[in-house]
């Protein structure tokens, strides 16, 4: 008897010990595919930027990745420079971008010929354009009969140098000519050189046309009151598969641009302008100047500002169809 009791005592042990093993093995095994959920919700979205120029304007942008913004919202975001906005467009329509920052004008118009894109958010609300003349133009009527160069004909930059024209009585191609000149380096060159009288230009090619010796005729923010200059865009496919990514994004952006914001955070802001665009100190401070009363709270759009877009747009005869604010603006990743 006591033997019997001595052996079913062992086999109920070793019974035991399997049991427990076998609990052991599931519950590790639980354990690894909750622990690689976790990381894998850790890692979360991996966003692709493309940036079309490179500006103190992509202030928020530069300090969410510093501050780790992006980081605390389970975001991997990278950026690419790429040449021009339209080159930045096609790369958001083929999904090699997510997210680019863009004039509104072109995103406009791509939706209009059905591109699957949508505003997001903004960078800033005013627009980031000075006008810069020759030395020897006293006023907008010292143009008549002058040649004036824009970027190309039809994108952002062209519509707002043409409603400027138009807003002080010069017709443009008829009271002046106008040129495709390019980029703002090439704009400017066009006044050193004497080919153009007048063009239009943003920060930091501004501060080199200051010191060319330019004269700045006027500041479009103080007639041109609503506007989004470097707005947010996402790619249709990215909004639909993952539109917490997406409104993470932006509220790392406001996240920044609060931070950015704060006077006791001048210093740093500036150190971290001379450090993404190379600048001496003395410009970096007159660059972050130039921007800071431009952030828009929060990333948000103004409507007023995309709808003065689409007008616009729409008088240079580039937009044919009708393109409403709600078409364009994707409510869901902005601040409320």
């Amino acid at each position: 008897m006591n033997r019997f009791s001595n052996k079913a005592f062992i086999s109920i042990v070793t019974l035991l010990l399997l049991v427990f093993s076998v609990l052991s093995g599931c519950n590790n095994a639980e354990s690894q595919k909750q622990a690689k959920a976790v990381s894998g919700e850790r890692k979360g979205a991996e966003i692709k930027m493309g940036l079309p120029s490179s500006n103190a304007s992509y202030l928020p942008l530069f300090v969410a990745d510093k501050k780790g913004f992006f980081q605390d919202r389970h975001l991997t975001v990278t950026f690419t420079k790429v040449q021009g906005g339209v080159t930045a467009l096609r790369g958001l329509q083929t999904n090699d971008f997510q997210v680019i920052s863009s004039l509104p004008e072109s995103v406009i118009t791509g939706v209009a010929e059905g591109a699957g894109v949508k505003m997001i958010g903004t960078l800033d609300d005013k627009s980031m354009y000075s006008i810069y003349t020759t030395k020897d133009v006293k006023s907008p009527e010292d143009l008549k009969g002058a040649v004036v160069a824009t970027n190309r004909t039809g994108n952002g930059t062209d519509i707002q140098l043409r409603w400027w024209l138009k807003k002080h009585g010069l017709e443009p191609e008829k009271d002046v000519r106008i040129i495709e000149a390019g980029e703002n380096s090439t704009r400017l060159q066009s006044l050193i050189s004497g080919q153009a009288k007048l063009t239009i230009l943003s920060q930091p090619t501004d501060l080199k046309a200051e010191a060319s010796g330019m004269k700045k005729l006027a500041l479009m923010r103080d007639e041109l009151k609503t506007y989004n200059h470097n707005m947010l865009m996402a790619n249709g496919d990215f909004l639909k598969n993952q539109p917490e990514a997406a409104k993470a994004f932006v509220e790392a952006i406001g996240k920044a641009t609060e931070y950015a914001k704060k006077p006791e955070n001048r210093k740093e802001m500036v150190q971290v302008i001379m450090d993404e665009l190379q600048m001496n100190r003395k410009d970096a401070e007159k660059s972050f100047d130039f921007v800071l009363p431009a952030l828009a709270d929060k990333a948000k759009i103004n409507r007023d500002g995309v709808q003065w877009a689409i007008d616009t747009t729409k008088e240079t005869g580039l937009l044919k169809e009708n393109v409403t604010t709600d078409q364009l603006i994707y409510e869901n990743a902005s601040a409320k």
